[in-house]
């Protein structure tokens, strides 16, 4: 299976180091390459828009939607915390084509699983996962046949954050705030290949009880890479329990990893 990902594309005014005004180009820049790659679906990690006001970002949400459809394949996208600044779940649900906050897909294989990390969210950019989500994750984790394939706005690894811009002195922001529970579910069984997730805006990779953890970098964001967007994206392809991950941009990096 081949998988394009693209986070935090933050669409609309640029707002601080989140060059807005770059996305079209930028997003046009990852459809292009995923019509080379040719993924069999791309996931959005959240954080699509810069927030303006509920008209501005519904319509730049439905933009960015429509923009990712036009590589062909199907497109999922998760909640990030921008998103949900002026427009409800439940209008983007129907923007997005959402069944619900949090979504499993078994018609893939491996499956993939969508969470949402603003539930609830936490000061406006931090959240966590629930009771509810977190009692239907363990069913569906227990109930899955094979593997799967975790997606979150919110990083649920444990990262060093020092030397980040925003959130060294505001961790309680940064990843998931109840991800070691979450991880427990993961740990439960060797189901889960590997987890996914935006929110940070640089990229980092680690490893924790065998499970591999990926974050993203932004499309736009220009803090680390010398005032320019970054044009972060990655292509992945799922061979077995193999997955090997490219991310290009200012910052390529690659990973491959085996469960």
């Amino acid at each position: 299976m081949k998988i394009g990902i693209v986070a935090d594309i933050h669409c609309g005014p640029d707002a601080d180091t989140q060059l807005g005004g770059n996305a079209p180009a930028l997003l046009g820049a990852f459809c292009e390459a995923m019509d080379g790659f040719k993924p069999d679906l791309i996931v959005d990690l959240g954080d699509r828009i810069n927030p303006v006001d509920t008209e501005q970002d519904r319509s730049r949400t439905a933009w960015a939607r429509q923009q990712l459809l036009e590589v062909g394949v199907p497109v999922y996208h998760v909640y990030g915390n921008t998103d949900v600044a002026n427009v409800t779940k439940a209008e983007l649900a129907t923007v997005l084509a959402k069944g619900g906050p949090y979504e499993c897909m078994t018609q893939w294989d491996p499956h993939v699983v969508l969470l949402d990390s603003q539930d609830p969210p936490l000061d406006r950019v931090g959240g966590e996962i629930g009771l509810d989500q977190r009692s239907w994750l363990e069913t569906v984790l227990e109930g899955n046949a094979g593997p799967s394939l975790i997606f979150c706005h919110r990083p649920l690894d444990e990262q060093d954050l020092r030397g980040h811009r925003y959130f060294a002195s505001r961790p309680e922001r940064a990843q998931v705030r109840n991800r070691a529970r979450i991880r427990e579910l993961f740990e439960q069984g060797a189901q889960v290949l590997a987890v996914f997730a935006g929110h940070m805006h640089w990229t980092r990779a680690t490893v924790i009880n065998g499970l591999p953890y990926v974050t993203l970098g932004s499309l736009v964001d220009c803090a680390y890479t010398g005032g320019r967007p970054a044009g972060t994206y990655a292509a992945v392809s799922v061979r077995g329990r193999s997955i090997d991950i490219r991310v290009a941009g200012l910052e390529p990096a690659e990973f491959k990893f085996s469960r």
